[in-house]
């Protein structure tokens, strides 16, 4: 319906300088330029005189009132000649005799009834009843303000939440702003410009209400005293010299300046508007007019994401509310079509980003069906893992911010899979490989400490058969050279014969090695060395082979000797152990010097080996820890703090 306007009566006196004779003529016999002067409007004349007859009273049924005003009422009537409904605005019985109100009432409706546009409410008919009361008629509008939508917005009323989008609201004041674009291009200033000015039809309508204080920009200067109208909706609507809503009226309006009123007046309106559509909070937010005429005289900060950080507000569309809203004319948009521009082409690039957003949503949809078919029979479960990786990167790759898909990739990370897939079993076997290869040369570097340690204290012990410390020699040589072809080799095929081979010949070395002391000493802790390195492996084939191997390095010798195959390198006498050197002399000296150095030297080896393995494991898991750091900063602050602990390490089948 068409709201009644409220302010006080006996301060409108606008007027309209009459064109003279001469002005007249000119227009009679000058030639307009082609195409361009035809589409423009001519400026609206609101005219001075009455020039009406008196239509019969039963020509409008009232059926019931819509509203009061200061100086009218607005009514729902029953066109009977016509046979519509129309709102019918009459001057109340106290100011029928005011010529002033009468002739701000007549121009209010000349006005509005000259401006021919679809945003703007048409004039009907305008005449005098039988009682002498003038009144005018419109089209009578059903929908809702902005000023009742941004309330229910902000209350989030269910049905305005569902039925206004921000989007729409946009479109809805694009509108307006063309409107008012077309109020200007025919000389009128609105001048109250408001949320509650401007209303969302039932079908897609946009109107721009109250033309009361409309402005002709041929006006005088209006001068009159400042009073307050306390029947307005929100805010005090003061009239006079100061004419419009505090809150919304520029500041140079507020100043009552109304000579220096133009065009950029009514877009900082438009930009309180615009604000408050976005924030649902007025850009003033002061509740005394005086408190909200100092605050527009000082300007206020109309950055819209600033004042309502939660609501996701572009950065676009907080420099629109600034440069319209500027404190100086020259700083905002020249003009309401303008402004139209710089929302529409807004609106065209957020188009996009909706599609986006659209197409995010279908693939994080995806995703989800993927990541329920991942829990599935083993074979299709890492395709669907896989799909749904993709489809939660493509959603993410859209939309950023779609906080759906970004759950779902918290899922995914944080909860393992229940049977490797492929690729990663793939990395996990090459690391392993990788920690078998630097084992191997670890070991080329043990043998050749081991060799620089034993020949130097061989020979000082004394060496009873050179073909046996030889043998030593090669054999482990040989080793070593294996264990090089195994560390570079590619092909795990070769990698695992080469380095059966290497942990072979280290074996063969060892037992020659435990002719010096027995099958019991050195043995043991040289085989357990070699057989830790060698085992460093997922393969649970060649694990076993090398135990197997080590096992029967120490049991062959030992039993050779119990069977008397080979000479015996221990007797037992009166609860004594005597060992029988077969390689070396055991002399005092060099033989607690051997012993000592040789165990320093197992003590060591094996630390520094495993030291090295360590370091290869530590830095893996470093690798994987940043990893996993960069993804969880993929997800929303809660899905991060929801997500669970590492599982702890377990046998995942590899």
């Amino acid at each position: 319906m068409m709201r009644p306007r409220t302010s006080e009566p006996d301060l409108f006196d606008d007027s309209v300088e009459e064109p003279t004779k001469a002005t007249e003529e000119e227009a009679r016999t000058s030639v307009p330029p082609p195409a361009r002067i035809f589409s423009v409007p001519p400026p609206v004349d609101p005219a001075a005189d009455e020039g009406f007859g008196v239509e019969p009273l039963d020509r409008y049924a009232e059926k019931r009132k819509l509203g009061r005003g200061a100086m009218g009422e607005v009514a729902l009537c029953k066109d009977t000649r016509i046979g519509r409904d129309v709102a019918r605005k009459v001057i109340l019985p106290i100011y029928q005799s005011d010529p002033q109100v009468r002739a701000r009432f007549l121009r209010e409706a000349r006005v509005q009834g000259q401006l021919e546009h679809p945003s703007i409410v048409p004039v009907y008919d305008l005449g005098v009843d039988i009682e002498g009361s003038i009144y005018f008629t419109m089209k009578c509008l059903r929908g809702l303000t902005l000023s009742q939508i941004v309330k229910g917005l902000r209350k989030k009323d269910p049905p305005i939440v569902e039925a206004y989008s921000r989007p729409k609201l946009l479109r809805a004041f694009s509108a307006a702003c063309l409107a008012v674009d077309f109020a200007h291009s025919r000389g009128v200033l609105h001048r109250d410009l408001k949320p509650s000015n401007v209303m969302l039809g039932d079908f897609g309508e946009v109107y721009v209400l109250d033309w009361g204080l409309a402005k002709l920009r041929k006006d005088a200067p209006e001068v009159s005293s400042l009073s307050l109208d306390d029947s307005s909706d929100d805010l005090k609507t003061a009239a006079g010299k100061i004419l419009g809503t505090f809150g919304y009226m520029s500041p140079e309006q507020a100043m009552g300046k109304v000579s220096a009123l133009d065009a950029r007046s009514d877009v900082y309106s438009l930009g309180a508007i615009l604000f408050e559509i976005l924030t649902l909070e007025p850009l003033h937010t002061k509740d005394t007019w005086n408190a909200m005429m100092l605050a527009t005289l000082q300007g206020a900060d109309a950055r819209a994401s600033t004042r309502a950080p939660t609501l996701d507000l572009p950065p676009e569309l907080d420099a629109i509310c600034i440069k319209a809203t500027a404190l100086d004319p020259d700083a905002r948009y020249a003009s309401a079509r303008d402004l139209h521009d710089v929302i529409e082409r807004f609106l065209a690039g957020d188009t996009d980003v909706s599609v986006r957003r659209e197409m995010s949503t279908r693939h994080a949809r995806a995703a989800e069906a993927a990541a329920r078919r991942a829990s599935g029979p083993a074979a299709d479960a890492a395709e669907a893992r896989r799909e749904a990786m993709q489809e939660v990167g493509r959603a993410l790759a859209l939309d950023p911010t779609n906080r759906d898909a970004l759950h779902l990739l918290a899922r995914i990370i944080t909860t393992p899979p229940s049977e490797i897939v492929p690729e990663a079993r793939s990395e996990v076997r090459a690391r392993g490989f990788g920690r078998l290869r630097l084992a191997l040369r670890d070991g080329v570097r043990f043998d050749v400490g081991s060799l620089l340690l034993m020949i130097p204290l061989a020979f000082w012990m004394g060496v009873r058969s050179t073909a046996h410390l030889l043998a030593v020699v090669g054999l482990t040589a040989i080793s070593s050279a294996l264990k090089l072809l195994a560390a570079q080799s590619e092909e795990v095929r070769r990698l695992y014969v080469f380095g059966y081979g290497a942990y072979l010949f280290n074996v063969l070395s060892i037992a020659l090695i435990g002719r010096a002391f027995g099958p019991l000493f050195f043995v043991p802790m040289l085989l357990s060395i070699f057989t830790f390195a060698f085992s460093m492996t997922h393969s649970g084939r060649f694990r076993a082979a090398i135990i197997a191997t080590g096992s029967l390095g120490l049991l062959v010798p030992l039993g050779l000797e119990l069977v008397g195959l080979i000479p015996r390198s221990y007797t037992f006498q009166n609860g004594a152990m005597v060992i029988l050197p077969q390689g070396v002399s055991l002399q005092e000296m060099p033989t607690l010097v051997s012993l000592t150095l040789g165990t320093v030297f197992l003590i060591v080896a094996p630390s520094l080996i495993m030291g090295r393995v360590q370091l290869a494991l530590r830095e893996a898991e470093m690798r994987s820890a940043v990893q996993a750091w960069h993804l969880r900063q993929l997800l929303p602050d809660e899905a991060r703090s929801a997500t669970p602990p590492p599982p702890p390490v377990s046998r995942l089948g590899v």
